[in-house]
């Protein structure tokens, strides 16, 4: 396993979004077509966006509307395999839930531990 992304959320998006461009000079790139609004943020070198921003609102449009009072939504890991540790998080009675990513060969478990916090993996569709 290896760390993928941070998922960030937040209600002034492109407050957020210009805070990673200038601070850490990251560049808005491709980003799967979700159905809610969010930037994905790129690094310097080629590879994955390592920053994910989502847009939050209290209007009913947009996930997990609510208070802001702990932004980091998830930390995402990639690799591993699937099954083993779809098998591992049954047996220590954890609850998940899996997505596939829209127009993108990518399996996603979330889980959810100790004080909230919560871990995508990610693994082959």
């Amino acid at each position: 396993m290896r760390l993928d992304h941070v998922n960030v959320r937040s209600r002034d998006l492109e407050g957020m979004r210009a805070f990673f461009e200038t601070v850490v000079g990251l560049t808005v790139g491709d980003r799967p077509d979700f159905d809610f609004p969010g930037y994905w943020l790129y690094g310097a070198a080629p590879g994955e966006a390592i920053v994910h921003l989502v847009g939050i609102a209290d209007d009913g449009q947009t996930p997990e509307p609510g208070p802001v009072d702990h932004p980091v939504d998830h930390f995402a890991f990639r690799g591993g395999d699937y099954d083993s540790q779809v098998a591992a998080i049954r047996k220590a009675g954890l609850k998940s839930r899996e997505v596939t990513v829209p127009g993108r060969p990518v399996r996603q478990v979330f889980v959810k531990g100790p004080e909230s916090v919560t871990v995508e993996l990610q693994f082959p569709a």
